[in-house]
């Protein structure tokens, strides 16, 4: 019969080191960041703000000029007396849907 005692043992010792022993040979291997380098990647970043401020700003803008377009198409179909009922009970779906989500997104709450 084997001895299966020894075939699980390992062959190596672990040791143990703290976290702040590797710390400190972390340490010197920071290198600090060049001047013109902080300079040119703050420039970048701001930047990038400044480009996604801009790209919201033409989204919003985009939207809400899309929700003014879709609001007069109803109100016309609303005011004309040609149309059927069906078609001013949809318009009128719409214009109460855009006002509702326009209180919303000025005030910032949920109207349920």
């Amino acid at each position: 019969m084997s001895d299966f005692s020894q075939e699980n043992t390992p062959s190596q010792t672990i040791s143990v080191i703290s976290i702040p022993e590797m710390a400190k040979g972390w340490s010197g291997n920071l290198v600090s960041e060049d001047p013109t380098d902080k300079k040119h990647r703050l420039e970048q970043e701001a930047y990038e703000s400044s480009h996604k401020r801009w790209r919201l700003n033409i989204i919003i803008v985009m939207a809400i000029l899309g929700l003014c377009f879709v609001f007069y198409l109803c109100f016309l179909t609303l005011i004309d007396p040609e149309t059927g009922i069906n078609d001013k009970r949809w318009a009128t779906v719409f214009v109460s849907s855009i006002v509702t989500g326009s209180i919303g997104f000025l005030t910032g709450k949920a109207i349920s």
